[in-house]
C-alpha cells in the first residue's frame, strides 16, 4: 500500500485563493479524495492554487481525481492552476491533458495572477 501524501493546505486571504501542496504519491482513489477534500468546497470569490512540485508518483487515478477537482471547482466558477517545478512531470500532466482544464505552470509566481486578485 503507498503512504499517503502529505497535504498543505494555506488561504491567502488577501489575494483570494487556497493554495493546497501535495507532497508525496498522488496514487489511489484514497489520495483522490483527501485532495478533494483539501480543496473543497471553495470559498465563493476564491481561487484554487495546487501546487504538485513535491508529488513523488502519480498514477491515472491521481490524475483522474486531479482533473475531478479542476472541473468542479471550474465548473462552479472559481478560478483554478496547477502549479510543478519537475519539467517531466509537468510534461505528463500536458500530456494527461490536465491544461485543457486549468493551465499548468512552473511556478507558484506564475500562476498567482490568475487564481487570486492582486489587493
Amino acid at each position: 500500500d503507498m503512504l499517503a501524501p502529505s497535504l498543505t493546505a494555506h488561504a491567502d486571504l488577501t489575494r483570494h485563493h487556497i493554495a493546497v501542496a501535495v507532497d508525496g504519491p498522488l496514487g489511489t482513489a484514497d489520495h483522490g479524495t483527501a485532495l478533494a477534500a483539501a480543496c473543497l468546497p471553495l470559498p465563493r470569490t476564491y481561487g484554487l492554487l495546487v501546487n504538485l512540485s513535491g508529488v513523488t508518483t502519480l498514477t491515472q487515478t491521481g490524475l483522474e481525481a486531479l482533473r475531478h477537482i479542476a472541473d468542479t471547482a471550474v465548473r462552479s466558477g472559481h478560478r483554478v492552476a496547477f502549479v510543478c517545478t519537475d519539467l517531466m512531470l509537468r510534461s505528463e500532466l500536458v500530456l494527461a491533458d490536465l491544461d485543457t482544464l486549468a493551465p499548468v505552470l512552473p511556478t507558484e509566481d506564475d500562476a498567482m495572477p490568475l487564481v487570486g486578485w492582486a489587493a
